[in-house]
C-alpha cells in the first residue's frame, strides 16, 4: 500500500518535471534553443514559467499546444519561421508577460494577435519585415513597458502606438525611416528611452517630443542630420543621454539655446564638426560623458570646459589637434582619449590637476617628449608616437 502510494507520488513528480528530448530543463525553465525542432515538443513540464524555443524551424503554434502551461510568463520564439494567427497566443494570455518574436521574417501581424495577452509587459518584434501595422494592433497592451520594433521596414502612422500608455522603452532602429509624423509619440507619455538610430531621418517636427516629458535617453545615431534638431530636443526637461553620432553635422550653435540642462551623456562623435562656439558646454553643468571623436576639430576655445566640473569621460580622438586644448576645471576626469590627432608637444603640467585620471590615451600622435607625464595612478598609452622609437627615452607607456 505504502509502496504503491510512493510510486504514484513519484510518478506524478516525474511527469511534472518532465523534459522534452533535445531540451535542457531546470526548475520552472525549459530550454529548447538550437534543437532543430520543426514542431513544438510534447512533454513540457506544466509548471514551466520560462520556455525558450528560439533558433529552430517552427512554422506554427498549434491551437492548444501551450494551454497546459498555465504559469508560463516568458515565451521565446525568435528566429524561427512562424506564421501567426489571431488566436495564436490566446491559450497563454492570462499568464504571459514577455514574448519574443524577433527574426521570424514576419511581413504582417494579424490585427487581433494581442487581444488576449493583456498582461504583456515586454514584446520583441525586431528583425522581421513588418511594413505597416494596424492602428489598433497594440490597443489592448495597456501594461506594456518595452517594445522592440528594430530592423523592420516600418512606415509609421500617427495612431500606431495607441494604447501603450505605460510604455517606457521603444526601439525603432534600422527601419529606413525618413520622417516621423507629428503626434506619433503622443500616446506614450511615459516613454523614457527612445532609439531611432540607423535610419534615414534628416529633420524632426518641432513639437515631435512635446508629450514626452519623462524622456531620459534619445538615440539619433547614424541618420542623415546636418544639424542638431534643437527645436525638438530643447523641450525635454529630463533628458540625460543624447546621442547623435554618425551623422553629417558641421556647425553647432551654442547649447544655450536649450537652456539649463540635465544632460549627463552627450555623443557627437563621427560627424563633420570643425568648430565649436565659445561657451558651447556652459549650460551642461551635469555632463559626465562627452564624445567628440571622429570630427574635424583642430582647436577648442580656451576654458571651454570650465563649467563642466562633473565631466569624467572625455573623448577627443580622431580629430586634427596639433596642440592640446585647455582642460582647466576637469578635476574629476577619469578617462581622456586623444588618440590619432597630430599632437606634437605636451604642456609640462597638463594632467597635474586631474587627480582622478585613470586612463590617458595619446597613441598615434607625433609626440617626441614625455615631460609632464609622470604619474603613478594613470595608465598612459603612447603607442605609435616617435617617442617610442627614441632609444634614450623610457618605453614605460609604449
Amino acid at each position: 500500500m505504502i509502496w504503491g502510494l510512493f510510486l504514484l507520488l513519484f510518478g506524478n513528480a516525474v511527469c511534472q518535471y518532465s523534459c522534452p528530448q533535445k531540451c535542457l530543463c531546470s526548475l520552472l525553465l525549459t530550454d529548447c534553443r538550437f534543437a532543430n525542432l520543426s514542431d513544438i515538443p510534447q512533454g513540457i513540464a506544466q509548471d514551466t514559467e520560462t520556455l525558450f524555443l528560439n533558433e529552430n524551424y517552427l512554422t506554427q503554434v498549434p491551437p492548444g499546444i501551450l494551454q497546459p502551461l498555465v504559469n508560463l510568463t516568458f515565451l521565446g520564439l525568435s528566429h524561427n519561421k512562424l506564421s501567426l494567427q489571431n488566436d495564436t497566443f490566446d491559450d497563454i494570455g492570462r499568464s504571459i508577460l514577455a514574448l519574443d518574436l524577433a527574426g521570424n521574417n514576419l511581413m504582417e501581424l494579424p490585427p487581433a494577435l494581442f487581444r488576449g495577452t493583456k498582461h504583456l509587459v515586454w514584446l520583441n518584434l525586431a528583425e522581421n519585415r513588418l511594413a505597416v501595422l494596424d492602428g489598433k494592433i497594440f490597443a489592448s497592451l495597456e501594461r506594456l513597458t518595452y517594445l522592440d520594433l528594430s530592423q523592420n521596414r516600418l512606415q509609421l502612422s500617427v495612431n500606431m502606438l495607441m494604447g501603450l500608455s505605460q510604455l517606457d522603452t521603444l526601439m525603432m532602429a534600422g527601419n529606413h525611416l525618413q520622417t516621423l509624423p507629428a503626434g506619433v509619440f503622443d500616446p506614450v507619455p511615459n516613454l523614457k528611452i527612445l532609439d531611432i538610430s540607423n535610419n534615414e531621418i534628416s529633420s524632426l517636427p518641432d513639437n515631435l517630443f512635446e508629450n514626452l516629458t519623462n524622456l531620459s535617453d534619445l538615440l539619433l545615431d547614424n541618420n542623415s542630420f546636418k544639424k542638431i534638431p534643437f527645436s525638438a530636443v530643447k523641450i525635454l526637461p529630463k533628458l540625460e543621454h543624447f546621442s547623435i553620432s554618425g551623422n553629417s553635422i558641421q556647425n553647432i550653435p551654442p547649447l544655450s539655446v536649450i537652456g539649463e540642462s540635465s544632460l549627463r551623456r552627450l555623443d557627437l562623435s563621427n560627424n563633420l564638426v570643425s568648430d565649436l562656439p565659445l561657451n558651447f558646454f556652459s549650460v551642461l553643468r551635469q555632463l559626465e560623458f562627452l564624445s567628440l571623436s571622429g570630427n574635424n576639430i583642430n582647436a577648442l576655445p580656451g576654458d571651454i570646459f570650465v563649467h563642466n566640473t562633473q565631466l569624467a569621460f572625455l573623448h577627443l580622438d580622431r580629430n586634427q589637434f596639433h596642440t592640446l586644448p585647455i582642460f582647466s576645471g576637469l578635476q574629476r576626469l577619469k578617462e581622456l582619449r586623444l588618440c590619432c590627432n597630430g599632437i606634437e608637444n605636451l604642456p609640462r603640467t597638463f594632467i597635474d590637476k586631474m587627480y582622478e585620471l585613470e586612463l590617458l590615451d595619446l597613441s598615434n600622435n607625433n609626440i617626441t617628449e614625455t615631460k609632464g607625464l609622470d604619474s603613478n595612478t594613470t595608465q598612459i598609452i603612447l603607442t605609435g608616437n616617435p617617442v617610442c622609437t627614441n632609444s634614450m627615452i623610457s618605453k614605460t607607456h609604449c
